[in-house]
């Protein structure tokens, strides 16, 4: 007879940490492209916030130690390894959210060029996130 096999807890806990970091990714690239569009500063000024709720929210990961990783096996790399990673790759993004924000602030030359580029990687982390949630456990 044929058992349907359910997640356990962690790779639940996994999927929702994952979840969360993509659509706030995704809601903070929509906030620029749409203040993009529209001409609208405080569109902009609101998906630049959203990337430095996630840089926070991923620090708050890193520090309280909430993803464990498991022994490390000699062929394959874990999935708890790998959203690590992101995470603390989400926390450099932070680093240039804040730098794109300083920009703004002064109202500097290259703002517009750091929102591009802040975009460029939020749309890099968003694939990265997809892909690490793609992977079998």
């Amino acid at each position: 007879m044929p058992t349907n096999k359910l997640p356990d807890m962690n790779s639940i806990s996994l999927l929702v940490l994952t979840s969360i970091s993509q659509l706030t990714l995704f809601a903070g690239i929509a906030l620029i492209l749409f203040g993009f569009i529209e001409k609208r500063e405080n569109l902009l000024l609101g998906g630049q916030v959203i990337f430095l709720l996630l840089g926070f929210f991923a620090v708050y990961v890193l520090l309280k130690n909430v993803i464990v990783v498991p022994e490390l096996d000699q062929n394959t790399v874990p999935k708890e390894l790998k959203i690590l990673t992101f995470y603390k790759e989400i926390v450099l993004f932070t680093g240039l959210t804040l730098i794109s924000l300083i920009l703004k602030l002064f109202k500097l030359r290259f703002q517009k060029t750091s929102l591009y580029i802040l975009v460029f990687f939020a749309l890099m982390l968003f694939f990265i996130v997809f892909g690490i949630q793609q992977t079998p456990n």
